[in-house]
């Protein structure tokens, strides 16, 4: 089963982040609206061994480009990395639906 995250972000750009398990790890291609991060990879596999360790797991990725470090799509690939390896309720995931972020002028 392929797991499909989808994210619009502050910076105006639309990412979809789909997930699959093969015999190597976890397969991740990213469809972008972002330079940035498609520079930054688009189609790479997260080992089982860096399932755990988000710096190991993009360290060839951060070779080639840098994100900036508000940018949410690592941590978007690492909770599809766990949401196809059931690490993360994949029924808690669709019951809930979207996972938001706030920001609140004061």
């Amino acid at each position: 089963m392929t797991t499909e995250i989808k994210l619009r972000n502050i910076c105006g750009h639309t990412s979809v982040i789909d997930a699959e398990c093969t015999d190597e790890g976890t397969h991740i291609t990213i469809r972008t609206t972002c330079p940035k991060v498609s520079k930054w990879g688009s189609d790479f596999t997260v080992s089982a061994e860096n399932m755990m360790d988000i710096n190991a797991a993009f360290a060839e990725n951060n070779k080639t480009a840098k994100l900036t470090p508000t940018c949410f799509i690592p941590t978007l690939i690492m909770n599809a990395v766990w949401l196809e390896n059931g690490m993360i309720s994949r029924s808690l995931a669709e019951k809930s639906g979207l996972a938001d972020i706030e920001y609140i002028r004061k």
